[in-house]
């Protein structure tokens, strides 16, 4: 009974850290979704990203949301393994949320 006790804490441990990175997952989510609205429609200068004829459209949005999906796999799988980097990943999703944000600033200010 007291190894299940330790065990529920050690869970309830590993939940609360990995709060953090789950809520940087939904606000990098949130910002990229703004960013393809911001975007759809409009001359695309990723080429990456942009159609044939220059826009950016549902090619770059499927690209678009395959990167940063997996890049959040990625990070979901490496938490499993090693929970206690879950900062680091935190870290990484809100400076990218950020980057993206302000694209997504510039892209409604120059419409």
């Amino acid at each position: 009974m007291i190894f299940g006790l330790f065990s529920a804490q050690s869970q309830a441990e590993e939940h609360r850290h990995n709060k953090l990175w789950r809520i940087s997952a939904a606000v990098l989510g949130a910002v990229t979704i703004a960013d393809m609205q911001s975007s759809v429609g409009r001359q695309e200068a990723n080429p990456f990203l942009a159609s044939q004829n220059g826009q950016f459209s549902g090619r770059g949005m499927a690209l678009n949301g395959a990167g940063v999906g997996a890049m959040l796999g990625v990070q979901y799988l490496m938490l499993r393994k090693h929970p206690q980097a879950d900062k680091y990943a935190a870290g990484a999703n809100f400076a990218a949320a950020a980057l993206t944000g302000a694209i997504v600033v510039h892209n409604h200010m120059v419409k």
